[in-house]
């Protein structure tokens, strides 16, 4: 005798997806999972039954004679068991939850103040964690649900998550306001001319390295001022780029580019309000820097709770807030 001990929910939903789809990979998109995981389950499946339940053709997976008998009974029982389950709920104002987001720096000082002050209005008694995102493995801290959203910016994003725009921005030279190169033209001879700060907001590559790392098939930079794009332009014209500091945290770099003749290359809403805190002024680059997005990440199963959800719309709401005070 089978033991109904080893029959795991997940695999009746499985077993349930690649009967309606009639394949696994059709079954593995609707379940976001891998095709190995949707194979893998059926091969259990087969195990504790005791029967093939699906046979292969040209057409796609033909389920056997005693699939469909089970199906008579499994697809009632997943339908009572989903009814059964309540959407959960999320009261703000009473919930005492700790959110919890993986983040730069910039963000950081950018969107969450006003975050914080949302969720202290509406959610009085729920905290916020916020998590440097320089050195974290964010694809494994969304599966685990260790982290609610990470915020930066992405390349090739894994489909298990959900990516949403929140803050569009262009990069522009941020200097002091009596540099030599603040007035007058600005190309790629003063470019060269003076040392630039690199911001590394990991120390897992180095400078000179790619802008961007693939982790775990979710692409994310790294790197905020595109040093070999950067060089390529300058080395095409016999020109070469120097590097007078190298900081992971972009709120530094005020403050050092204020107190020497460097050059820092950063977000233009970033410079904006530092030109208006220290005597500063920003330049737009000499050749074509095409505008970049920063996107809130969220696990699509985990994300879906009301809870994540009011946290990402509020993120959202506070994004708009910070663009529109630029």
């Amino acid at each position: 005798m089978r033991d109904v001990h080893n029959l795991d929910l997940n695999l009746i939903r499985i077993f349930a997806a690649v009967l309606d789809e009639r394949g696994v990979t059709k079954a593995a998109e609707r379940m976001h999972l891998t095709q190995s995981a949707v194979s893998h389950a059926l091969a259990r499946l087969r195990d504790v039954i005791g029967d093939e339940l699906f046979i292969r053709g040209p057409d796609g997976m033909h389920p056997t004679p005693r699939a469909m008998e089970l199906a008579q009974s499994f697809k009632p029982a997943l339908a009572q068991i989903e009814g059964a389950i309540f959407r959960p709920a999320f009261d703000a104002e009473t919930s005492e939850i700790e959110f919890s987001i993986s983040t730069s720096d910039y963000i950081t000082a950018a969107v969450i103040p006003d975050l914080l002050a949302r969720i202290r209005k509406a959610a009085p008694n729920a905290r916020c964690r916020v998590h440097p995102l320089s050195e974290m493995n964010l694809t494994e801290e969304l599966d685990r649900g260790t982290i609610h959203t990470a915020i930066g910016v992405f390349g090739k994003t894994p489909s298990r998550f959900i990516s949403e725009p929140l803050l569009s921005d262009q990069s522009v030279w941020l200097m002091r306001r009596d540099h030599p190169a603040a007035t007058g033209s600005f190309g790629l001879r003063d470019l060269s001319s003076y040392p630039h700060v690199d911001i590394l907001i990991s120390d897992q590559i180095q400078a000179d390295a790619s802008a961007t790392i693939d982790q775990g098939g979710l692409e994310r930079a790294y790197i905020t001022s595109n040093p070999r794009h950067i060089e390529a332009l300058l080395g095409a014209e016999g020109m070469s780029r120097k590097v007078g500091a190298t900081v992971s945290h972009i709120l530094a770099v005020p403050s050092l580019v204020a107190a020497t003749d460097m050059l820092a290359f950063t977000p233009l809403q970033f410079a904006i309000r530092a030109a208006k805190a220290l005597d500063l002024v920003w330049r737009e680059p000499p050749y074509h820097a095409p505008a970049f997005q920063i996107s809130m990440l969220s696990h699509r199963t985990m994300g879906a709770h009301p809870s994540i959800q009011w946290l990402r719309q509020e993120l959202i709401e506070s994004a708009k807030c910070y663009s529109a005070a630029g």
